[in-house]
């Protein structure tokens, strides 16, 4: 598969990558188990696919903080307490888990084959832990305690295991906690921010990604996966009952399986 991509050539890929960075970063499928999967199916060089990839985050960084604006805004305003210790302690227990494991992650999970394995554990998350019934879904957003951000940023941490879901595992740990749809939908995208924006910025700063990011064909990529984000943002919001969980869930199995195969 990889030749057909080689021969299209890697603008091509990257380009697709853009979009799908844009489509699965925000739906509960996991945007790093996709980009190591489809990089290599594409032919993409792998030695600089974390770096790849975070610039590629870049892109739907903006486009979460440009759809999240109105919270954001509200936090830096009046702001509301239990909005504040959501984000600043999930971030926190994010950063804790992240910053020392980065290097053994790219070095040792980066590969298609564990993305499968990991994408398997996404499917467990939306199929078997994601509460089916909304009757018990009844905690506002306003509500948030330093307790559910510790819970919020444990589930957000197993996004670093790439294929891990960070949009799937923080949406499910929310709505264990009894948030409601839209509001965990809500707390996922925001705690999301400090996440993808650290880890964009500390790649940044050695380097790598930064003089990636420079090329003109990884521009492009990037303005694409903010764009197709727009969109998934948008899709989303409205899709996150609990038979459009499962189906994503179905989906993230799917592929899992169809990468261990072909590793």
């Amino acid at each position: 598969m990889s030749a057909i991509w080689v021969a299209l050539g890697s603008t091509t890929a990257l380009f697709l990558l853009g979009a799908i960075q844009g489509a699965t970063e925000f739906l509960p499928v996991s945007s790093s188990g996709h980009l190591i999967i489809f990089g290599h199916w594409f032919g993409l060089e792998s030695g600089e696919g974390l770096s790849r990839e975070i610039a590629l985050h870049f892109g739907t960084l903006l486009a979460v903080i440009l759809f999240c604006r109105r919270d954001i805004i509200s936090m830096l305003s009046a702001g509301s307490s239990g909005l504040w210790k959501l984000v600043l302690g999930a971030s926190v227990v994010t950063a804790g888990l992240g910053i020392p494991l980065k290097d053994k992650i790219s070095s040792d999970l980066s590969e298609p084959f564990t993305a499968g394995w990991f994408l398997l554990g996404t499917t467990f998350l939306l199929v078997v832990l994601a509460p089916r019934s909304d009757e018990k879904l009844t905690r506002q957003i306003g509500q948030g305690t330093w307790s559910h951000a510790l819970i919020l940023g444990l589930f957000q941490s197993l996004a670093l295991a790439p294929g891990i879901s960070r949009a799937g595992a923080t949406l499910v740990g929310a709505l264990l906690l009894g948030y409601g749809r839209q509001d965990a939908v809500r707390i996922a995208f925001l705690i999301s921010i400090p996440a993808v924006g650290g880890a964009v910025l500390l790649d940044a700063w050695q380097g790598h990604a930064l003089e990636l990011a420079r090329e003109p064909d990884m521009l492009s990529a990037m303005l694409v996966a903010f764009l197709v984000g727009i969109l998934a943002l948008r899709f989303i919001a409205v899709h996150v009952d609990a038979p459009s969980l499962r189906k994503f869930g179905y989906y993230t199995g799917l592929l899992g399986v169809a990468a261990i195969l072909t590793a």
